[in-house]
C-alpha cells in the first residue's frame, strides 16, 4: 500500500514538471531568434502563465497576431526573427 502511494505521489511529480519542462525549452528556442527573450515574461504578463487567455505582453500579442495573419495552428517561434523589438 505504501508503494503505491509513493507511485502516485511521484507520478504526479511527473505530470506538473512535464508542462514545466516544455516551455523551458520554448524560451531556449525563442533566444536563438531573439536576444530580447530573457524568460516567461518575454510574452507573457505573468511569470509562471497557467492557462490560455491570461495577458499577454507586447510580444506575445505580436506572435499571436502573426499566428492569425498567417492562418497557423500555432506559434512558429522563428517568427520572433521578424520581431520588430527584436533583441530589446
Amino acid at each position: 500500500m505504501k508503494i503505491l502511494k509513493i507511485a502516485a505521489v511521484l507520478s504526479l511529480l511527473a505530470l506538473l514538471a512535464g508542462p514545466l519542462q516544455g516551455k523551458l525549452a520554448w524560451n531556449k528556442k525563442a533566444r536563438t531568434y531573439d536576444a530580447g527573450v530573457t524568460g516567461c515574461t518575454s510574452c507573457h504578463v505573468n511569470e509562471k502563465p497557467k492557462k490560455k487567455g491570461e495577458p499577454m505582453s507586447e510580444r506575445g500579442k505580436w506572435l499571436l497576431e502573426q499566428m492569425e495573419k498567417r492562418k497557423a495552428k500555432e506559434i512558429d517561434l522563428s517568427w520572433l526573427k521578424d520581431f520588430p523589438a527584436n533583441g530589446k
